[in-house]
């Protein structure tokens, strides 16, 4: 139990917060929070986090809007929180006054269901790269690996996807870890993906419950290799293993996305070029500037990132300063263009454009079903949706969006199969151009087509990268005037 001093408006309380791992923020229906600190709207919804390790108080930022300061120093990184020392989370000041004494008894028993307990958010694991390789196994083929071990057998799985689920034979889902001979595991008891080579697993509500390292868990944890997984009285341990990390040079090439110029790879680029990119709808993203762009930056966060809603492939990708070629010319757009700039500069505020822009994308483009802009906001950190259209809140891959931004990029991409994601999104394919002027970045315009089997080609990519320049630069002008 630990115990804090609140105060806000002025008044000052005391509350004493039931366990030692506790998410601070506003109420939300995503994440559980331990301490809601409505209505100060200065608090992000998951906001910050607090635990005792070790016989010590730590707090960390989850990405916040408005980030999290102790004594008044902004919190970049985890560290200890001592008692006296003062939180500041928007218009809202924490004073630690001590942790309680743990009275649980210390053989109490472990791995029992607690359907109402959620297993708290662990610490970024290091990837398959950065362990200590002498702990691993020697199989270094690309893929998720589960060493699983039952009834006093062990062996190794290793599967080409970045999404698996556990469970017994089932009709309606595919199961790629049959664990039929184990009668305590239920027809779909787990999933397991991994993001950046970090690995999750989450319980779907099993009976008999998934543990960690004798832990039961509700909802979706990191596990990292070293870790024990339970499921019914088969025990498994995790890792990932990425192109980059192999060691022998007996891997297939992955397949390349057909980019008419030659990208420079960054090896310590936070959003560096993926087989596939998840997919998340959340109400807003956090921006990484083109100077915080690098991997501890932007794995710090992931490892509060929830489950993808889905995952995406990329399939074409143009430069902003890249002239058609043969078969590239976008030639529907080019019957409306005349007209383009007069409209662009009829709308007075950048509020006025964006919405107008939205609504004409599926006049102007075959096979626009969806179509939204997500504005950058440099004061808070923030990406958030400005315009879209229908009204069903977009989703968006903020990972394959700041590598448009990164590279000066349009990127066309597909879902990719039911056998890589069993999540799906309930559209098909989509482009994704960015919003730059004069250098400053301004945005993403995104749109997407629903209809099963289609694809955006290049000459649509190009198209919309004709329009997203147009845009950015009546765009760009409103918003340096005030507008």
């Amino acid at each position: 139990m630990l115990r804090f001093e609140i105060t806000q408006n002025g008044k000052a309380r005391e509350v004493k917060l039931e366990g030692d791992d506790v998410i601070i923020g506003r109420r939300n229906e995503r994440t559980p929070v331990g301490l809601d600190l409505t209505p100060d709207d200065l608090v992000s919804r998951t906001h910050a986090r607090v635990w005792r390790e070790a016989g010590e108080v730590r707090i960390e930022d989850l990405g916040s809007r408005a980030g999290t300061f102790v004594n008044g120093e902004k919190l970049e990184h985890a560290q200890v929180l001592r008692p006296g020392e003062v939180v500041t989370l928007g218009e809202t000041q924490l004073t630690l006054k001590g942790g309680l004494p743990d009275r649980r008894k210390r053989n109490a028993p472990t791995g029992t269901r607690n359907p109402k307990r959620k297993r708290p958010l662990r610490p970024r694991p290091k990837s398959v790269a950065d362990s200590q390789t002498g702990s691993l196994p020697g199989n270094t083929k690309v893929g998720l690996h589960i060493e699983l071990t039952f009834d006093g057998k062990t062996r190794l799985d290793v599967f080409d996807r970045d999404e698996i689920f556990i469970g017994r034979k089932h009709p309606e889902v595919d199961i790629s870890l049959d664990l039929s001979g184990d009668l305590l595991v239920s027809r779909t008891h787990a999933r397991i993906w991994q993001t950046r080579s970090i690995c999750w697993v989450e319980d779907l509500g099993s009976t008999h419950g998934t543990l960690v390292n004798g832990e039961a868990i509700d909802g979706a944890c990191v596990v990292n290799t070293s870790d024990k997984v339970q499921i019914g009285s088969t025990l498994l341990r995790i890792w990932h293993v990425a192109s980059t990390d192999m060691t022998h040079g007996d891997a297939a090439p992955a397949e390349e996305v057909p980019h008419t110029e030659r990208q420079p790879t960054v090896s310590d680029s936070g959003f560096p070029e993926l087989d596939s990119y998840p997919v998340y709808k959340e109400e807003d993203y956090r921006y990484y500037p083109p100077r915080e762009r690098t991997a501890p930056e932007a794995e710090a966060v992931m490892k509060s990132r929830k489950s993808p809603m889905g995952r995406v492939r990329t399939t074409h990708a143009r430069a902003l300063d890249e002239p058609f070629g043969e078969g590239t010319e976008p030639s529907a757009l080019m019957e409306i263009l005349p007209n383009r700039p007069a409209q662009l500069d009829a709308h007075a505020d950048a509020g006025a454009l964006s919405d107008w822009l939205v609504k004409q994308l599926p006049r102007w483009l075959p096979g626009v079903k969806r179509a939204a802009l997500f504005a950058i906001h440099h004061d808070t950190g923030r990406i958030r949706v400005r315009a879209h259209v229908p009204s069903l809140n977009p989703v968006m891959s903020d990972t394959l969006a700041h590598r448009a931004l990164e590279g000066r990029r349009g990127y066309a991409w597909v879902q990719v199969s039911k056998k890589e994601s069993v999540r799906r999104l309930s559209t098909h394919t989509g482009l994704y151009v960015p919003l730059v002027c004069a250098s400053r970045e301004l945005g993403i315009l995104c749109v997407e087509d629903t209809e099963a089997g289609a694809e955006f080609n290049e000459a649509d990519l190009a198209a919309l990268m004709v329009i997203g320049q147009m845009a950015a630069l009546a765009w760009g002008s409103r918003l340096e005037a005030g507008a």
